[in-house]
């Protein structure tokens, strides 16, 4: 039975890849490795290892202990590699039998933790845990998959890699939310292009009414909005209540947003179905002074809403 001290001298030499430290504790010690870890996060050397790409301390510590030992979080010295990118260690874990779709807490599993990141190490990470066959289409406790965490980080590879796997590209998150409204949300136009010509409707809509237009705007992306029109979406679209793409735009506050809606003749001053709220209320509600300077120097009027409200009163 090891001390607290003891453990923390471990801990501390796996975290700085003492393996010669390691190797005389094993000798004099009846050990196991998977016992020793931090007590509030549950990570075991194991743990540290995969994280921080110890390929050689990681072969020595498999030796004798579980390739699937979990942290408190339900996480598995897999998932540590795929979330750091480390395919090395992919590689090495998958070798000695590591469940491949194991799940951790609120459902993620390390093709997930791998869709997180976008460099040429993750993609490597990617493409091993498919060739294990990796389920591509589960998804979280959110209804997130794969997809849409891609989606939001933004490499067209690993999302082009994804579908030569049997990606669905249709899926929706818990809240209605398809992988162009992601992409949008996040100024990723590569993205966008890619799941366009997937076969994603470009109107498509979320569980609060917004299309991936509206997202684009949210977003704050020019370039998107451009691109979203061009290619046919609904410029007068509204969502559940009422909000159209001026309204949204002000609400964030996005002035390049606004003075681009202007070009395409968006009416400044138009109002919501249900309240009679115009954009210049939205910005005038948020606080975004600067807003409602420009929608004022644009010609919005102060008109007052359904409760008798002019936006000066926020």
């Amino acid at each position: 039975m090891c001390s607290t001290n003891d453990i923390a001298e471990i801990l501390h030499a796996t975290q700085i890849n003492d393996i010669e430290f390691l190797k005389r504790t094993i000798k004099k010690s009846n050990l196991e490795w998977c016992q020793v870890q931090y007590e509030k996060t549950g990570d075991t050397v194991l743990h540290i290892a995969a994280r921080l790409g110890y390929l050689d301390l990681l072969k020595f510590f498999l030796e004798t202990s579980s390739v699937d030992v979990k942290n408190k979080d339900d996480k598995t010295p897999l998932h540590e590699a795929a979330q750091f990118s480390q395919s090395e260690v992919i590689a090495l874990l998958l070798e000695h039998g590591a469940t491949v779709d194991a799940l951790k807490r609120a459902d993620w599993t390390p093709l997930m933790l791998a869709c997180t990141k976008i460099t040429e190490e993750s993609y490597k990470c990617v493409e091993l845990l498919l060739q294990k066959r990796a389920l591509l289409n589960l998804a979280n406790k959110d209804g997130w998959s794969a997809l849409h965490l891609i989606s939001r980080e933004g490499s067209g590879p690993i999302l082009q890699l994804l579908c030569n796997h049997g990606l669905d590209i249709f899926v929706v998150t818990k809240n209605g939310r398809t992988a162009l409204h992601v992409a949008c949300l996040h100024g990723h136009l590569e993205i966008v292009k890619l799941l366009l010509n997937f076969g994603l409707k470009v109107d498509v809509v979320d569980n609060c009414g917004n299309t991936p237009l509206h997202e684009s705007i949210l977003g704050g992306c020019v370039e998107i909005c451009d691109y979203l029109l061009r290619y046919g979406a609904d410029l007068n679209a509204v969502n559940n209540i009422g909000y159209g793409v001026m309204h949204l735009a002000a609400s964030v506050g996005h002035l390049s947003v606004i003075k681009y809606l202007v070009q395409k003749s968006v009416d400044v001053n138009s109002s919501t179905v249900n309240g009679k709220f115009t954009p210049l209320h939205c910005a005038a509600r948020k606080q975004h002074n600067k807003t409602v300077a420009l929608l004022m120097q644009l010609g919005a009027n102060e008109f007052k809403d359904s409760f008798g409200r002019y936006p000066s009163d926020y």
